[in-house]
């Protein structure tokens, strides 16, 4: 009796019955014939013409092409990508409000990116120039993510990748500087930033300037202008009282908002500056101490006086004028303490440190 195992097995060897007259496959030659077939993309062969809604870059390439090559691996398109970009949005600016949903997401992840050689690099933070021309209402809903990446990029290894972010930062903290106030991680991001270890040398290009801009942006003594317009609105007739152009209003005035009613809503037109709370600037002082430290001392030719100077009254501004110090238990006790070094620091610079001294008057008191 057969099995069905075994009736498969003997398959391999059964005799294959031949019919008068056919021929047979040799078994030692390859079949070499191929098979073919056309294949035509339409879409590839037509056209471009250059409009003005649609500019083409040097390479004929538009923008959502070259939005797309940015997230190619290879490092040369990517660059060729980012010199595209440049070209359209330089000769046509206009492009940069109207794009920037498009822009921002496709460039601003390239911040971190390791791969990139320093020229490369130049290029991309020119873009970054480029986009941040964009008006501050265009620019509010997408500072969010933007700042996202430059943070992000702020911890990275690569030294150069941290100093492109820090380039970034700067612009971003100069250009909008609202928005920047608004974004509830950009304070203490930067505030860790500073007293870790990833942060660039006191003496690299950029480091102090970007340091001021961060205050000047949260300075508590900054001066504010408060205009108070009033108007009634009757949602019943839909009329409303009062000699003001709503539509020229909250166009020009771009932190203030049409749902921005304290009754329907938590928001602030206003937010409080970080500044204006105890812990915020004790820890501040806290950073800012090493760094004025190696100005006071390092900078032999007072290339960085005039900005340590800002930085030592910025500290004993928001110290003599904090409106909550009730909150933290000897305030100005600690403060005065965070900033031992200095004081230290400018006692050693005999004859060299009357600006610094003039400016630390409170901080080399013996009050404490």
């Amino acid at each position: 009796m057969v099995t069905k195992k075994k009736a498969r097995k003997n398959e391999d060897f059964k005799k294959v019955k031949l019919k008068v007259g056919k021929k047979l496959k040799k078994t030692t030659t390859t079949d070499t014939t191929i098979k073919a077939k056309r294949v035509v993309l339409a879409t590839q062969l037509e056209e471009k013409v250059e409009t003005d809604a649609n500019p083409l870059s040097f390479r004929g390439l538009t923008l959502e092409e070259l939005c797309k090559q940015m997230g190619h691996f290879n490092a040369k398109v990517k660059m060729n990508a980012i010199h595209g970009l440049k070209q359209i949005l330089t000769s046509r600016p206009d492009l940069v409000n109207v794009h920037l949903r498009l822009l921002v997401p496709c460039v601003a992840v390239h911040v971190s990116d390791a791969s990139f050689e320093p020229p490369t690099r130049q290029n991309l933070l020119n873009l970054y120039k480029i986009l941040c021309t964009a008006s501050v209402p265009a620019m509010s809903a997408h500072i969010t993510l933007f700042l996202a990446h430059v943070l992000r990029a702020l911890t990275n290894i690569v030294t150069e990748v941290r100093h492109l972010a820090l380039s970034t930062l700067s612009i971003l903290l100069d250009r909008y500087p609202s928005l920047c106030r608004n974004h509830a991680d950009l304070f203490p991001c930067f505030i860790n930033y500073l007293g870790s270890s990833k942060r660039l040398p006191w003496n690299k290009p950029g480091l102090i300037d970007t340091i001021l801009n961060f205050i000047n942006v949260y300075d508590m003594n900054r001066e504010r202008k408060v205009e108070a317009t009033i108007a009634e609105i009757s949602f019943e007739s839909g009329k409303m009282i009062g000699n003001i152009n709503t539509k020229t209003f909250f166009t020009q005035n771009h932190d203030a908002s049409p749902f921005d009613f304290a009754v329907v809503s938590s928001s602030k037109s206003h937010a409080v500056s970080p500044f204006e709370l105890p812990d915020a600037l004790l820890n501040l002082a806290a950073v800012l101490a090493p760094i004025i430290s190696n100005i006071v001392l390092e900078d032999i030719g007072g290339l960085f006086m005039v900005q340590g100077v800002k930085l030592i009254e910025s500290i004993v501004k928001g110290a003599e004028n904090q409106p909550n110090d009730f909150l933290m238990k000897n305030f100005k006790k600690q403060v005065y303490d965070s900033m031992a070094t200095v004081r230290i620091a400018i006692s050693k610079r005999q004859g060299k440190s009357d600006r610094f001294k003039s400016a630390a008057s409170w901080l080399l008191s013996s009050d404490f």
